[in-house]
């Protein structure tokens, strides 16, 4: 089998060194791990790291491997070895991901995001549909009937791709926002955060006059704009989706954004979609230079780019930018605590096109994207992952996903800045993140090509045509032509990939 294996053309591929295994307490990965024992009667279990967490001796990992190590104690035929993960962008793990699984190599635990996993970026056949075992007690929760009763219900719809399946485990909320500099703000006689884009695109005008670079539009990376592409999208698109949200999935899969595409509705020929990129194109004037240089994930020590956004936020180099929570103690931590605020993104409204829903689309971005997320892998990816195997291996993540557990394991992993998500568990977040959280159920979150909601090369190319659009070397006309190829061109590849006809979703 080629490098394209069963489940097609992978994006980037980057290879993870199989010799790379650190194992819990010191122990070292030898070659009969391969075949998922250490030699000695052993169930080894592999464990991807989640990203930017370093390796297991790190100070977010530490909660993780003492759990682990506890488990290992109470059941001495497993032993747990955890894989670094050395990648920052979501899209790039997951190309290697489906390298590995090629080759049947694929980890037995993977760090993952829900919205490659229920998009169906991610080809069946790679994770474990972990509906059954979701149905069945959690034998580490006193009293459990079914071990998806652990979880808060708001957060369910995000582990579900439709009815039935569910292939992956979430652990704690994130919220996202607008951080700006207090005196900035003041300086230019802001004296209250905005709630409209128009309020929102008014403060960039007062910014400016007195000589503020208003916003810097991080353009790079695993934070790139796919969180405006989806904010846009799932707010003035909201009257529309049950003419593609094919599968009534809380962030809409592949299939539907697929569905979308073809039906022209995702598409910069409907003015209601394309109404949202020119929201963008108001904002230009306003935003930093240097926008593809930037992540808003990115290390904050990183020399090189993607860079962080944090360490020129508070060198006044501009008064906003787009954050999640998770990184608000690093502010603190850098002397900037009590200079900066945060703002939920503005609520699209008339004042600033027809098209708009007045959609609040609080929670599209973020919500449980904060630490645990890991999927299981199938035997078809994984050459290791026998019924014994897998049975171990939900045993293992039933004892981490419990809520004695889950609350310590957040607060290492997310530096004290996340909300665990299971009921019962410890506490978190930073001061006032739940007012970024939505309240009640979220609203749907329709998906882009930027986040990974087709294809890797989509990803890929969607970003690099962004970037030239914010730089300046395409006009919005080149660019929405340029968009719209790529749109078609990833509907294309992802129906062919996953063998859907989508023309008996568009007669």
């Amino acid at each position: 089998m080629n490098k394209q294996g069963k489940w097609g053309s992978v994006g980037t591929v980057v290879i993870i060194m199989s010799g790379l295994l650190v194992g819990c307490g010191s122990q070292i990965a030898s070659s009969s791990a391969a075949n998922g024992s250490s030699g000695n009667g052993k169930i080894v279990i592999t464990m991807q790291l989640q990203s930017n967490t370093g390796d297991a001796s790190s100070k977010q990992n530490k909660s993780l491997v003492d759990l682990t190590k506890k488990y290992e104690q109470q059941h001495p035929n497993v032993q747990v070895q955890f894989l670094p993960n050395p990648y920052h962008d979501i899209s790039q793990a997951n190309a290697a991901l489906l390298t590995k699984a090629a080759a049947r190599s694929a980890p037995d635990i993977v760090f993952e995001q829900y919205g490659p996993a229920n998009s169906g970026a991610i080809p069946d056949g790679i994770l474990l549909n972990l509906n059954t075992y979701l149905n069945q007690p959690d034998p580490y929760i006193p009293g459990n009937k079914k071990w998806i009763d652990a979880w808060k219900s708001q957060y369910i719809p995000y582990m579900t791709k439709k009815p039935g399946e569910m292939y992956i485990l979430l652990a704690s909320a994130i919220a996202t926002e607008i951080v700006y500099n207090k005196e900035d703000f003041a300086k230019a006689g802001i004296t209250s955060t905005p709630k409209t884009f128009a309020e929102w695109l008014d403060d960039m005008k007062k910014l400016q006059a007195v000589g503020i670079t208003p916003f810097m539009f991080n353009a790079a990376g695993q934070c790139n704009p796919s969180w405006f592409e989806r904010k846009i999208s799932s707010s003035l698109l909201a009257p529309d989706l049950s003419q593609f949200n094919v599968n009534h999935s809380q962030v809409v899969t592949g299939l539907g954004v697929a569905v979308g595409i073809k039906k022209g509705i995702i598409s910069m020929k409907n003015p209601t979609y394309k109404a949202g990129w020119q929201l963008l194109d108001q904002m230009k004037p306003y935003l930093a230079p240097g926008a593809s240089q930037y992540d808003a994930c990115a290390p904050v020590n990183s020399v090189s780019p993607p860079l962080s956004p944090v360490t020129p936020f508070i060198q006044n180099k501009f008064a906003m930018t787009w954050l999640h929570t998770g990184y608000l103690p690093q502010l603190n931590t850098l002397g900037f605590a009590g200079k900066y605020g945060f703002f939920s993104f503005p609520t699209i409204t008339k004042e600033s096109t027809p098209y708009a829903s007045g959609t609040n689309v609080t929670g599209v971005v973020g919500g449980p994207n904060g630490s645990g997320e890991w999927s299981v892998t199938t035997q078809a990816a994984n050459a290791t992952m026998t019924p014994e195997k897998t049975k171990q291996v939900i045993d293992y993540l039933q004892y981490l996903y419990s809520p004695q557990n889950i609350g310590p394991l957040v607060k290492d992993m997310g530096n004290g800045a996340y909300i665990p998500i299971l009921t019962g568990a410890d506490g978190g977040g930073m001061p006032g993140a739940s007012d970024l959280l939505p309240v009640g159920a979220p609203p749907k979150t329709v998906d882009g090509v930027i986040d990974e909601g087709l294809t890797n090369a989509a990803h890929d190319e969607g970003e690099r045509v962004l970037q030239n659009y914010i730089n300046g070397t395409l006009s919005f006309d080149q660019f929405a032509n340029q968009w719209d190829a790529i749109l078609q061109k990833a509907a294309d590849t992802w129906a062919q990939t996953n063998h859907v006809d989508l023309s008996k979703y568009t007669k």
